[in-house]
């Protein structure tokens, strides 16, 4: 009875063993989908390089991201009071959908982020129309969303 026992008890460790090393190379053949190689093998360590969407490359307004493909025209003005204004032409697709968004959303606030960093927070008062629209900021932020957008930079 005692040898048989043994047995099982030794069974039993040696599929807990095959389950748990079964179970580290599933997880990390999940992890190599999610991560890419990007052709020259892993980093040192057996680390994968993973590819992850840059989020700081876009203006949102709302939850709307506005990214280089979406804008059609970038143009950096001054207002009659001297601030900068950037002018955006956007592409039909992006434009509906920033005007749903605004149609849904009036007295709501919108929040305005560039690069990643909150801008503004501001009261939708009435739906944006059409494709172009203009938005106030600083000089800095203007320049870089004028960096981060426009396709003769790029």
């Amino acid at each position: 009875m005692t040898k048989n026992y043994l047995l099982i008890v030794a069974a039993v460790i040696v599929i807990a063993a095959i389950s748990f090393w079964a179970g580290l190379n599933f997880q990390k053949a999940q992890y190599n989908d999610v991560c890419l190689d990007l052709g020259g093998g892993q980093n040192p360590g057996q680390h994968p390089i993973c590819v992850v969407e840059q989020q700081n490359a876009a203006l949102w307004l709302g939850p709307i991201k506005v990214t280089q493909n979406d804008v059609v025209e970038l143009e950096i003005q001054r207002g009659e009071d001297g601030q900068s204004q950037v002018r955006l032409d956007l592409t039909p697709e992006i434009a509906s959908r920033l005007v749903a968004f605004t149609e849904q959303s009036i007295g709501k606030n919108m929040n305005i982020r560039i690069g990643g960093q909150l801008i503004n927070s501001a009261q939708i008062a009435g739906a944006i129309q059409g494709t172009n629209f203009i938005l106030a900021f600083s000089d800095e932020q203007a320049e870089k969303l004028k960096s981060l957008l426009d396709r003769n930079i790029n």
